[in-house]
């Protein structure tokens, strides 16, 4: 099956990393975004107009079809409070970060000579 890539952009604040993918004209129930082991995927389906088979286009540069995007995500994320949201075709996902004492163990390692 053919999936086609979104835009998106992922940076890091203080406390969080936050991801945005531009899907403009999709759905917000068209849209999945799960966690599959250490990573996040979104996928989904954009869809043309109802009546758009009645069309014969003479350029058609916009992408429909399924998409999907996977991101890693880093060891201090906190994987039980992601939260997303769409507004105006652009997802926003929040990944916040662990605090320090929030399931970071610290182990010595004896250096030997």
């Amino acid at each position: 099956m053919y999936y086609f890539t979104p835009a998106s952009d992922m940076f890091e604040t203080a406390d969080s990393i936050v991801i945005f993918i531009e899907l403009a004209g999709v759905k917000k129930e068209d849209i999945n975004v799960e966690i599959n082991g250490c990573r996040i995927e979104i996928t989904g389906i954009k869809r043309r107009g109802e009546r758009a088979d009645e069309y014969n286009f003479q350029r058609m540069e916009r992408t429909f079809g399924f998409f999907k995007r996977n991101f890693e995500l880093p060891k201090t994320s906190d994987r039980n409070s992601i939260s997303a949201s769409f507004s105006e075709g652009l997802l926003e996902i929040i990944i916040p970060k662990k605090n320090r004492n929030d399931g970071f163990r610290v182990a010595c390692i004896k250096i030997t000579d």
